[in-house]
């Protein structure tokens, strides 16, 4: 037999049911569709050529690891030079990437400057900024190889800790997961 008040307090709860279902149903196919992007994106060209820069340069902290003489130094410097240099390249390539245009607007907010320093694109773009770093680092133990006073110590720093070395790997650590993450 025919209910009527059954069938109405079903009509209620699928009138209240469907229109929470359609929209959450909307919700995530709107999330799925739009994305913003703050970030530069992703170039597997420039990730490649600093992994091989950093396979390099850790080469080289390697083989000074005990130090460097003045008299040894000639036998180092093209590959300094050559660090250096594509180090370089590399912090031009990477300055030179389009920021999208959220990440601009993001960039006119004036408390970002405690996070981002002098210069706010460093929070979108970070990677410049610690390009510079290892190039400062690397152009200051190549000066003080060059003058014969790179102890091992500066190198690989004191137990392990610290020196050219781990100042490198602080620096190249996170221009590494900054590029990998574009990767997504």
């Amino acid at each position: 037999m025919f209910n009527i008040h059954s069938d109405s307090r079903l009509h209620r709860r699928l009138f209240i049911r469907v229109p929470i279902a359609l929209l959450a149903v909307i919700a995530v196919l709107i999330s799925i569709g739009c994305s913003v992007q703050l970030s530069p994106a992703y170039d597997q060209a420039t990730f490649t050529s600093i992994s091989d820069l950093n396979v390099k340069t850790e080469t080289l902290l390697a083989s000074l690891s005990r130090g460097g003489t003045a008299g040894d130094f000639p036998k180092y410097k093209v590959t300094y030079d050559q660090l250096i240099g594509g180090f370089s390249a590399a912090r031009v390539a990477t300055a030179s990437r389009d920021v999208p245009a959220p990440s601009q607007r993001l960039l006119g907010i004036s408390h970002l400057n405690g996070v981002c320093g002098n210069d706010p694109t460093n929070c979108v773009n970070p990677t410049p900024h610690h390009l510079e770093k290892v190039i400062t680092l690397l152009t200051a133990m190549r000066d003080t190889h060059q003058q014969g006073k790179l102890a091992g110590e500066l190198v690989a720093g004191f137990n392990g800790q610290g020196g050219f070395k781990g100042q490198y790997e602080i620096e190249m650590s996170r221009i590494l997961v900054f590029e990998t993450a574009l990767q997504r």
